[in-house]
């Protein structure tokens, strides 16, 4: 009987492709991947350490995964590893704490031998998607910002790039296995950098590769926006959707954060996003509550937010992440009124992103189709990031993945409603 393992992932969107990446190691080694929260010979949790609230949440799951693995212990990795290796050592719950470093030859460090017949490539396995449609490419770890309320570049280090010869192979396999969208991971993808290529080098050149795919880069910083990187847009295989942190309206919070950019600059970049690809979904993050923040200046956020009608935000409240400058700040206004203006923002976003996806009403979009991750049924995701819970009528034989049409029928206020369109 084959070995089992599962894996939790916490946080980012590079955690994913790093988990993707340890899974792919194990199966090439003759293991079998099953969701979190079975049974499962070994249990593998991939921690995020953004916030202390997010520490709490990944000791909670490090000693729910203990629960379902056969020894009752489980191995750890990712960003809470870095920045508290000790303090997860000494959970009874971990077998083995695994540094990012390590991470790569994962199935060495547990113990795996290569089982009969299989590949024994486990350090070098190139990862398909885990338990997804879509296949992320990881070109770039690190940042060297200086965000107040961020601990990210202490645990992840400074920017580097991956070569781009081997993200260009790992996308040949990609394509060639099927997998129907690309996309690039990282901390800052905006400052990939390698020998003389920037991020619109390196994008034009994977979506420019042969074969039936498209191509989704994920979030850029607004002052990584460059008028080639906007170019890029315009190429038949890349996705009609761009997501740019915001995190807030006010100059006075922005200066706080100590984020690099003006609320005028943030909506120049989103103008001259717009100007070149009008149908372009424009996302953000949004942080309510930040030290210094008073009605004011979330009233500054406030209008931004409406000004620039995204298609949707990510809203967080605000949460101190101890060893970071922000966590000394003085906080501002109490519990009711941050509960207030968190409200008042979401009924805002959500009223932005139901007007923006109305404009796709009854249109013809190219999707791909994945397993929905809430309830039964398949969820369709369009190139510009809306999701389509498709109707169930019909789709008996449909297998997840691939590039199908599908029709949008309504806009709701998760996302919308939709039918395959018949070929």
């Amino acid at each position: 009987m084959a070995r089992t393992f599962s894996i939790k992932t916490l946080g980012c969107k590079l955690n994913q492709h790093e988990s993707a990446q340890m899974a792919s190691q194990l199966v090439a080694e003759g293991w079998t991947a099953i969701p979190f929260g079975q049974p499962a010979d070994m249990v593998i949790v991939n921690t995020c350490t953004v916030t202390d609230r997010s520490d709490k949440k990944c000791r909670n799951y490090i000693r729910q995964g203990a629960q379902f693995s056969r020894d009752g212990r489980v191995v750890v990795t990712g960003c809470l590893v870095a920045r508290d290796p000790e303090g997860i050592r000494r959970m009874p719950e971990v077998s083995l704490a695994v540094s990012g470093d390590e991470r790569e030859h994962i199935a060495s460090l547990v113990g795996v031998s290569p089982a009969s017949g299989a590949s024994s490539r486990s350090s070098n396995a190139v990862p398909l998607p885990f338990f997804r449609s879509r296949g992320s490419i990881k070109i770039q770890d690190g940042c060297d910002g200086a965000c107040s309320y961020c601990i990210v570049p202490a645990v992840r280090g400074a920017p580097r790039s991956m070569p781009m010869a081997e993200i260009l192979d790992h996308a040949r396999f990609l394509i060639d296995a099927g997998v129907p969208e690309l996309v690039l991971t990282g901390i800052t993808i905006g400052k990939y950098a390698y020998e003389g290529r920037s991020l619109a080098d390196l994008a034009r050149a994977l979506a420019d590769l042969p074969g039936k795919f498209r191509l989704r880069i994920t979030s850029i910083e607004p002052n990584h926006v460059t008028d080639a990187l906007i170019d890029v847009y315009s190429h038949e295989k890349v996705c009609q959707h761009i997501h740019l942190p915001l995190q807030s309206g006010s100059d006075r919070v922005l200066s706080a954060m100590r984020r690099p950019y003006t609320a005028a600059q943030y909506q120049g970049a989103v103008d001259s996003i717009r100007r070149a690809a009008p149908e372009i979904a424009v996302g953000a993050d949004v942080i309510v509550g930040f030290p210094l923040e008073d009605d004011a200046a979330f009233n500054e956020t406030l209008s931004l937010v409406r000004n620039i009608s995204f298609a949707y935000v990510h809203q967080f409240t605000f949460s101190p992440r101890r060893g970071t400058e922000a966590s000394r700040m003085p906080r501002s206004g109490g519990a009711k009124a941050l509960k207030r203006r968190a409200d008042t923002l979401r009924e805002v976003s959500l009223a932005s992103g139901i007007t923006y996806r109305r404009r796709f009403e009854g249109r013809i979009m190219e999707c791909v189709v994945e397993n929905n991750a809430n309830r039964d049924g398949y969820t369709a995701v369009s190139g510009n990031y809306i999701k389509i819970d498709l109707e169930k009528d019909g789709l008996d034989a449909l297998t997840p993945g691939g590039l199908m049409r599908v029709r949008m029928l309504r806009a709701t206020e998760a996302g919308a409603s939709g039918c395959i369109f018949p070929v």
